[in-house]
């Protein structure tokens, strides 16, 4: 993808798309000015060059001690298949792109990253984005507080493989979303970052509307679950653990089906998504535990959405030559922002993260061991937050569930369709892996998914 470094390529811009244009130009004279260059390097240094520099010099303010770090109180909150540019390009400050782009072959391509239309039977919808005021709640979130735009999936693969990341560094050499079946027993070994905190002594919990993706770990997994409505319950009063991860439903039962997912995969109703991030970040805001927590609104994967920004490759335990060999091969960037006191407030940053990064962060505040080498080897999120300054305790005015499910239903490129098949986490259920494991699936509905059920459901107007 051209850069306006390319006369030409500048020139088509400006005339194809003069808003982004100007967007773009100021946001790399911004960068540059950040980096500590003159602006008119800005049009000669590729913005990669721009970027990286301006990291570095973002990451110059060292660390508190463990003991001394201000957060006790880690939430992670994990969506589906969206992509930086398709959700945030338009953000101020952030390298985005949106109008004036092409694309034609694989997906990566080298590095181009222009392939996103062609590549896997993908539709228009994959090159489509949505602009400021289009999303209910995430974009209101990422100008209130601390946005990433170097925050890229662990994997280049699909949903479970870069779940598994999340929870454990690894994706047990899993590229697809295989489930683990086992000739012994059912579930991956359970190296994971709650088995890690359960050994040091520190309280941990997964929260889970319908389907869990902890029961890929099987019993273990399964012992730490509970409710959306526990981790509500529990921010009200306070008592949240120190690290909490939550999941939106999944099942067709309330989703994918009808169009309505709560997970913001594609082709769902987006606000139903939009609705419940709303409804748990300002449970946590609300939470006595706000004012030393600190939330992370994440995706698992980029879904086939087009990103400019190449992927990065880093260290980790399975490197290889072959590309679709390489667990090293991080994929495109997804949407994160931190909810935190400590999160500068309408800032973005510029490091290169993944979800290994979060994981380095709690290794980092409790005292853990990295799992292993990705996490051993990645950049801790926490150098991001400001501990220097006061902690910022006052409450943004951001949407609440109701007021984003109000909103007109913008549609999709390609006819409001409807995604043709279940997620492929609903295959936990469908194959028995679920069964076997004892659990007992009940369907999400809106009381399971919000605080105030009866608000949401009075303020949603179908195909509004």
């Amino acid at each position: 993808m051209p850069e306006l470094t390319d006369p030409a390529a500048a020139e088509r811009l400006e005339h194809d798309a003069p808003d982004e244009y100007l967007r773009r130009r100021d946001f790399l004279q911004r960068t540059a000015l950040t980096a500590g260059l003159t602006a008119g390097l800005a049009t000669v240094l590729p913005s990669n060059t721009l970027v990286a520099e301006a990291a570095r010099k973002q990451r110059r303010t060292p660390l508190p001690d463990p003991k001394n770090l201000p957060i006790d109180t880690i939430v992670v909150l994990m969506m589906e298949n969206r992509s930086f540019d398709h959700y945030l390009g338009w953000l101020p400050g952030a390298d985005g792109r949106q109008a004036g782009l092409t694309f034609t072959d694989k997906q990566l391509n080298g590095g181009k990253c222009d392939g996103f239309l062609r590549s896997g039977g993908n539709d228009v919808f994959s090159i489509s984005y949505y602009q400021e005021g289009d999303l209910g709640f995430i974009q209101d979130a990422a100008k209130t507080f601390t946005t990433y735009d170097r925050f890229h999936c662990s994997l280049m693969g699909s949903t479970l493989p870069n779940r598994e990341y999340m929870h454990a560094g690894e994706s047990y050499g899993q590229i697809d979303n295989d489930l683990p079946f086992g000739l012994t027993g059912l579930g991956f070994p359970d190296n994971t970052i709650f088995a890690a905190l359960q050994k040091a002594g520190v309280s941990n919990r997964y929260f889970f509307n319908d389907l869990p993706i902890s029961a890929l770990w099987g019993v273990p997994g399964l012992a730490r679950s509970g409710s959306v409505a526990e981790y509500y319950a529990r921010a009200a009063t306070g008592t949240l653990p120190n690290v909490s991860y939550v999941d939106p439903n999944f099942a067709a039962s309330v989703g994918e089906g009808p169009g309505v997912s709560g997970d913001e995969h594609p082709h769902g109703d987006v606000r139903t998504g939009q609705a419940f991030m709303a409804d748990v970040v300002h449970a946590f805001m609300e939470s006595p535990q706000f004012k030393t927590g600190a939330l992370f609104i994440t995706y698992d994967e980029w879904g086939g959405f087009f990103d400019h920004v190449r992927a990065p490759r880093v260290p980790d335990q399975r490197n290889a030559s072959d590309i679709d060999k390489d667990y090293g091969q991080m994929g495109f960037r997804i949407p994160t922002i931190c909810v935190s006191p400590y999160a500068r407030r309408g800032h973005v940053a510029h490091t290169t993260y993944g979800f290994e990064s979060i994981l380095k962060f709690i290794s980092y505040r409790f005292g853990i061991k990295p799992l292993n080498k990705r996490v051993a080897y990645a950049s801790n999120i926490a150098r991001s937050l400001d501990f220097e300054s006061k902690p910022r305790l006052d409450l943004p005015n951001l949407p609440r569930p109701e007021h984003v499910v109000s909103l007109p239903c913008l549609g999709s490129a390609d006819g409001d369709a409807v995604r043709a098949k279940d997620h492929d986490v609903v295959d936990m259920l469908t194959s028995g892996y679920l069964e076997r494991l004892g659990f007992d699936f009940k369907p999400a509905t809106a009381a399971s998914t919000f605080r105030e059920p009866s608000k949401v459901i009075q303020a949603f107007v179908p195909g509004a």
